[in-house]
């Protein structure tokens, strides 16, 4: 059954809140206790015992563990033990600049985690088990939630309380399982991902969709634009300021409204054309060894095709979809369909892929089509004519944006504001 992941609104008391605030403090103080044992472990003996029956001695010895549900802080243990393995990892594969996982900072407030357990859900209230050792005796908490309307599940996994310091507000947010739609399709599609054509969709019939991704690359220039003008995080003072946070916050949540945007019109249209299976190229370790120059680079570091193929995973299976991320995608570009000829060459601009046996193909639907016959071992290209149908070109824009930038002791310049229109 697929998961989805909804973001609620906490609405509660001031006397919950504190309650709450005081329970995710107890469980930052517990990941700073287990981190502490553990730096001293490894100074003294130049390893660490990351066995959980060890670590839960440990934790017997932490007053703060009695301050928050019991399997919670089971939770906050296997954080640590997950950040020790991946330093290990890191430092395995000869990554010896890597430093032994830090210390959480006292004014951060962890998340309260749940699974399985210790929650209840009625209707839009929410209660939650804090354990029977705390010292102000309160063993639960309740209070209101929201989340986005017309969502139907079937039942509530997971449940993590999260405060978000840029809006000082609580969030819950709910891993439930929700009932996927029938599908009877027989259909495939072959997507190529990609940067100014954020998605090149090549269906069985020949039909090829283009998503452009010319106005995310829009707003992230622009917010560049806009952090280039806030000082930034320096080796001496590493903390982010305010300003600093909120560009970041919006120009994630922007990309992101974007992002929503393409996948859903995807998904609808492989429901409408009977989808049953997307196969996606394999874009693992792209960024290693990378180097275009500094510009190119900040670029392709934030392409967010990650975040893309998550979206695509979770609404495909919402509608009985399967999504596969296995084939290969190195050279597909490069390939002609047509001849099987490898070229870097036959890419004559950013949008032309033109071979010297006659084939001539927008670069992107080149691309789609060749993960295509890697996937199925079939070219979807019917009657081998060398041509396939006319790309259909999607796009879709954000509306105005204002931004007030404040005066800078960075830069010394006066209030102004700016506008911009993704377009």
């Amino acid at each position: 059954m697929p998961l989805l992941t909804l973001k609620a609104q906490v609405h509660a008391d001031p006397e919950t809140e504190r309650i709450l605030r005081d329970a995710m403090f107890c469980a930052t103080k517990v990941y700073n206790g287990l981190m502490w044992h553990l730096r001293q472990e490894l100074k003294e003996k130049g390893k660490v015992d990351l066995r959980r029956s060890t670590l839960n001695r440990t934790l017997k010895t932490l007053p703060r563990a009695k301050g928050y549900y019991s399997l919670s802080v089971q939770l906050t243990r296997d954080e640590v033990i997950q950040a020790y393995r991946s330093f290990f990892a890191l430092k395995k594969n000869g990554g010896t600049e890597h430093h032994a996982p830090r210390f959480r900072p006292k004014s951060t407030l962890s998340p309260l985690k749940y699974v399985q357990s210790g929650f209840k859900l009625e209707g839009d209230r929410l209660t939650l088990s804090l354990g029977k050792g705390r010292e102000d005796g309160v063993r639960q908490v309740s209070f209101r939630i929201h989340h986005r309307p017309g969502v139907e599940y079937e039942r509530v996994r997971e449940v993590s309380i999260i405060y978000d310091k840029g809006s000082g507000q609580f969030e819950a947010r709910l891993v439930v399982e929700v009932k996927a739609r029938g599908n009877h399709g027989q259909g495939r599609v072959a997507v190529d991902l990609g940067e100014t054509v954020l998605l090149a969709a090549a269906f069985e019939d020949g039909t090829v969709l283009l998503y452009s991704g010319r106005f995310i690359k829009a707003a992230r220039r622009y917010w560049q634009k806009v952090r280039a003008r806030v000082k930034p995080p320096s080796q001496e003072n590493p903390r982010m300021s305010r300003r600093f946070r909120q560009i970041a916050r919006k120009e994630s949540r922007q990309v992101g409204h974007l992002l929503h945007l393409a996948t859903s019109h995807f998904i609808r249209e492989c429901v409408q054309r009977g989808v049953k299976e997307i196969v996606i190229g394999n874009l693992t370790g792209i960024r290693e060894g990378m180097d275009y120059g500094p510009r190119v680079n900040q670029r392709l570091h934030a392409w967010p095709y990650r975040k893309i193929l998550h979206m695509l995973r979770y609404k495909a299976a919402l509608v009985g979809i399967t999504v596969r991320n296995d084939v290969e995608e190195r050279g597909t570009s490069r390939t002609c369909h047509a001849c099987g000829q490898v070229r870097k060459a036959n890419r004559v601009h950013r949008g032309l892929y033109r071979c010297s046996c006659g084939w001539t193909a927008q670069a992107d639907v080149n691309a789609a089509l060749n993960i295509y016959e890697r996937a199925f071992h079939v070219s979807p290209v019917k009657g081998s004519s060398g041509r396939v149908a006319r790309p259909v070109v999607l796009s879709f824009r954000l509306g105005w944006h204002t931004v007030r930038h404040g005066r800078s002791p960075y830069l010394g310049e006066p209030k102004r504001k700016e506008c911009l229109r993704a377009s």
